[in-house]
């Protein structure tokens, strides 16, 4: 005989950089599985990758979950963990004091976790009066790639903005970035000056991400604040 199924509730939400409404489930057992076992990894590649696979089969409509942002990423998985185990998380954090290192359980609202907003204006670049270029946000797929590459920091960098180039543009015409050979796009970033590098460097540090400002009081008896930033951090 058949054992019953058990329904499960379906929720919504909408992707901060695409705007697009998706409807998905919270997670279950066998996924929260994987997640733990990546979290017993305390490898950041491996914990990015499980939550990509637990997102992957949680959302319940067709998206190139690998083509999104990580920002992206980051959202998605705390609204599934919110609708999986609860409105609020506890947190070990330890005390910024190097002569304290004591671990404080902090617990923290969901609904607290800022959600990035994302501005086109920060997207668009301009190199000189009349030349800039239209940047797109790394995805999972971007930075799993970078990550298998053995190169220095500086030929990572390089390569990275070259991936996020998504067109080109003067006063005459938009050239996409899709239409161009790995040849053209390299020449392009090469014949940069250090300011211009720099403004597209800066594109990467000024990324939108989920974060939320931690303010405690630790046993030594010190107010802390933390920004707590990235999966990893709401991961435990």
């Amino acid at each position: 005989m058949a054992l019953p199924e058990l329904n499960t509730a379906r929720y919504s939400m909408v992707i901060p950089s695409t705007g697009q409404t998706v409807n998905y489930r919270p997670y279950l057992v066998k996924e929260e599985k994987i997640l733990m076992m990546a979290m017993e990894s305390d490898d950041n590649k491996v914990i990015a990758r499980a939550t990509v696979d637990v997102i992957k089969s949680c959302i319940e409509d067709k998206i190139d979950v690998d083509g999104l942002a990580m920002f992206d990423i980051e959202t998605i998985f705390l609204a599934l963990r919110s609708k999986s185990v609860g409105e609020s998380m506890e947190l070990k954090i330890k005390c910024g004091d190097e002569s304290c290192n004591k671990v404080s359980d902090v617990y923290i609202n969901f609904d607290d976790i800022e959600i990035p907003e994302i501005s086109n204006e920060k997207t668009n670049i301009m190199l000189t009066d009349d030349v800039g270029v239209v940047m797109k946000y790394p995805s999972m797929r971007d930075v799993e790639k970078m990550g298998n590459v053995d190169d220095t920091d500086a030929e990572q960098a390089m390569s990275m903005i070259m991936a996020c180039i998504d067109s080109i543009f003067d006063e005459d015409a938009v050239y996409p970035a899709s239409d161009e050979s790995s040849k053209s796009l390299t020449n392009f970033v090469d014949s940069l000056n250090n300011v211009q590098f720099l403004k597209l460097s800066e594109f990467f540090r000024d990324m939108p991400a989920v974060q939320h400002t931690v303010n405690y009081k630790c046993e030594c008896g010190k107010e802390q604040e933390q920004v707590l930033k990235g999966l990893s951090s709401f991961f435990t």
